[in-house]
């Protein structure tokens, strides 16, 4: 018997990459921040936006609410965090 691939929609496909080039700005950022305060801004807006893209691909693709819930929570105490500093 011939198994068949499950092939991921495009929209999943975008999600991913953007998660994964998310995380390579992220980590090349935070070596370029080393002398520059005024870059953890742009840091901490880059992980706020990485929590909820890996939300919406636990969501959409690895089906784990709990985890969705969890990334959601996190990304807005760190948008209040930023907000309020």
């Amino acid at each position: 018997m011939k198994k068949e691939k499950n092939e991921l929609s495009t929209i999943i496909k975008i999600l991913l990459i953007a998660q994964a080039l998310l995380t390579f700005f992220i980590l090349i950022l935070l070596f370029v921040s080393i002398g520059v305060p005024e870059i953890m801004t742009i840091v901490n807006i880059l992980i706020i936006v990485l929590f909820l893209t890996m939300a919406l691909n636990n969501h959409l693709l690895y089906k784990r609410k709990g985890f969705t819930l969890f990334n959601i929570i996190i990304a807005i105490l760190l948008l209040l965090r930023l907000l309020i500093l």
